[in-house]
């Protein structure tokens, strides 16, 4: 397809280099697309395709996951070369081999193993200024007559050197590849077009120092972490009150244009506060998830990696585990298909089986209602961070179990390259953050939004009349005055609780809830959990909405009770609250360990091919979280806690 592709206006561009070269920013540059750039290997493990029109000629531009030899050492890289040597059924045109000058003798190597491939080769040269920082300074013109190859020096913040690389993708000849005299020079003893390092102690030397200390080291990691998890509490507080706000605002402005009744109570209670339960809890999302960018883009995940490794191998695991199983924090499917960089296949099953207990950002609107309404700030951010902790630490002991029974045998070793220090670049913080945010809002858009119209229903469902003329013959015989105003009130809520509790969806909740009656959950909190096996996303806007139909407050100058409001003075047919802090803790616990996403399973599925995996751990998940939801109830009861 080299000379009819180039003819119909098509020409297929491979980036091709090694993890942390710099292909990814370099394709956002070439096509103008945004993509999810991070700063440790394994971060991409599949194939992302762009396109961009040059003069006419669309460059259809792969970005390919990282690759350090012609030989794959696990199931990313065999992806990489399967598209190489155009085994996917696409034969590429181009190559464009993305060589970090900071890393040049092992490129060079890498390079000349492309060379043998006969295809179109153009060199894209990035980190020239992080080259020149680490004491190699590189003379392009010089390295280019040696390589005998088109040579492009590019800059991955700037974009500077974009351009000319662009049109050089587009008119460099396809047909015939051209000879290589400088081919000796890639060959071992080709110093000469090395530079001389200038011997000096480097930034990045100098960091390392402190943070792969094996004492400073960790205390650094864990206190990176902890200031992640408070961050994330103290700064998206003002943010979520102008939601808050703006949310009620609309319930009003909508509500006074609807009389009582089903329709008014669908748009206000079911769409708007329902779908506005989850909405409020973006910026802890969005912030979370940039905090954990940063620290992937300064390459200090790599870092983390290196200092886990002896820990994660005294569980089974391989230090390479930690960047799946950091990927599961904002979202468990991705970090599943980055359990790929893992070449031992036991390794890789135990990694994948794990990864679901690492607290992705659909859990965090669930922990932030439960810690706002039960806890004071002060604890909030360390209740966060031992939450997140929950699912690591019993992660790794599942792993352990795992690894000592069906995944017993096999062991693997660290191999992985330390990039360069370098400061975070903000629009990709930002496009890493919108592709988080809109994912979730995408997911508030359609799956919450059908959920809540459900639970609406189910909650509305059925009205018989007898309850609405018993409560009418009533507020006819309240007394005039502010007395008769109070009880009238006071009425009003009663009828709505009356209707709520012989609803289809009171009916299924007390139906299952002895079943989660020793963890203390009543039929409500059952509900919500329930409710919440298809994504864990529906949990909030559940409550939400069975909060808000299920109207207690009788002061009539504070009609709309937030959620967190409404869980805190919720009473049960006793009188007693249906919730305190210790209830709230065992909610949080079944979360953080429960398997609440139909999605997770499936990426199980595709990358075990076996419905056995996915079975597997749901199962575990969902009794681990029963057993620590009740195990928190009935110790914190036996001790005196609780109400």
């Amino acid at each position: 397809m080299t000379g009819n592709a180039t003819a119909a206006g098509v020409r297929r561009v491979a980036l091709v280099g090694r993890a942390n070269a710099g292909k990814t920013s370099l394709l956002m540059h070439l096509t103008g697309s945004l993509q999810r750039p991070v700063n440790f290997p394994g971060s991409s493990v599949e194939c992302v395709e762009s396109r961009v029109v040059v003069d006419g000629l669309e460059l259809v531009v792969t970005d390919l996951p990282g690759i350090a030899s012609l030989q794959a050492t696990s199931r990313d890289e065999q992806l990489a070369l399967d598209v190489v040597h155009g085994r996917t059924g696409e034969h590429q045109d181009v190559l464009c081999v993305v060589v970090d000058a900071s890393r040049l003798p092992v490129e060079l190597a890498f390079l000349h193993s492309l060379r043998r491939l006969g295809l179109q080769l153009v060199v894209a040269l990035t980190k020239v200024d992080v080259a020149a920082a680490e004491g190699f300074p590189i003379d392009a013109a010089r390295l280019q007559q040696a390589l005998g190859l088109p040579l492009v020096v590019v800059h991955g913040v700037r974009g500077a050197g974009v351009d000319e690389l662009r049109r050089l993708l587009a008119t460099v000849p396809t047909d015939v590849v051209p000879a290589a005299p400088g081919d000796a020079a890639l060959a071992p003893g080709a110093a000469p077009i090395l530079p001389a390092r200038t011997v000096r102690s480097s930034r990045t030397d100098r960091l390392d120092r402190v943070l792969l200390h094996p004492f400073t080291g960790p205390v650094v990691l864990l206190l990176v972490v902890l200031v992640m998890f408070q961050l994330v509490f103290a700064v998206a507080e003002p943010f979520i009150g102008w939601i808050e706000d703006g949310q009620g605002l609309v319930s009003a402005f909508v509500g006074g244009f609807l009389p009582d009744g089903a329709v008014r109570s669908f748009v206000v209670d079911g769409v708007i506060n329902g779908v506005g339960s989850s909405l409020v809890f973006v910026p802890q999302i969005a912030l979370l998830i940039a905090f954990v960018t940063i620290v992937e883009a300064t390459g200090y995940m790599a870092r983390a990696v290196f200092l886990l490794d002896r820990l994660l191998r005294g569980f089974g695991l391989s230090g390479k585990s930690f960047v799946p199983l950091a990927s599961s924090f904002a979202c468990a499917i991705p970090g599943i298909l980055a359990s790929r960089i893992l070449g031992d296949e036991r390794d890789r099953l135990a990694t994948i089986a794990v990864a679901p207990l690492m607290s992705c950002s659909a859990r965090m609107p669930v922990y932030v209602v439960l810690l706002a309404a039960f806890f004071p700030p002060a604890q909030a951010g360390l209740l966060l961070f031992l939450l997140y902790l929950l699912g690591i630490v019993v992660a790794v002991l599942v792993a352990l179990v795992l690894r000592k029974t069906a995944l017993r045998g096999g062991d693997s070793m660290l191999l992985l390259e330390l990039p360069a220090y370098q400061r975070p670049r903000f629009r990709l913080v930002l496009a890493h953050t919108w592709f988080a945010v809109k994912g979730f809002l995408r997911t508030a858009g359609s799956v919450i939004l059908v959920a809540t119209m459900v639970v609406w229903a189910l909650g509305y469902f059925p009205r018989p009349a007898a309850i609405h003329e018993r409560f009418e013959g009533l507020r006819a015989a309240a007394p005039a005055g502010e007395a008769g105003l109070a009880q009238r009130a006071q009425l009003d809520a009663d009828e709505a609780a009356a209707y709520l509790e012989q609803s289809w969806l009171a009916g299924l909740g007390k139906t299952v809830q002895p079943v989660f009656a020793p963890a203390g959950f009543d039929w409500r909190m059952t509900v919500g959990v329930l409710a919440a096996f298809p994504a864990r996303e529906l949990v909030v806007p559940t409550l939400g909405t069975l909060y808000s139909l299920g109207e207690v407050e009788a002061s009539a100058d504070e009609p709309d009770v937030r959620l967190t409001e409404a869980l805190r003075t919720a009473k049960g047919p006793d009188g007693r609250p249906t919730l305190d802090w210790l209830t709230a803790l065992a909610v949080m616990v079944f979360v953080a360990l429960c398997s609440q996403c139909v999605g997770t399973l499936a990426a199980i599925r595709r990358e075990t091919n076996s419905w056995r995996w996915p079975l597997f751990t749901f199962g575990y998940m969902t009794a681990l979280a029963w057993l620590g939801a009740v195990a928190v109830q009935q110790i914190g009861r036996a001790l005196g806690y609780g109400a």
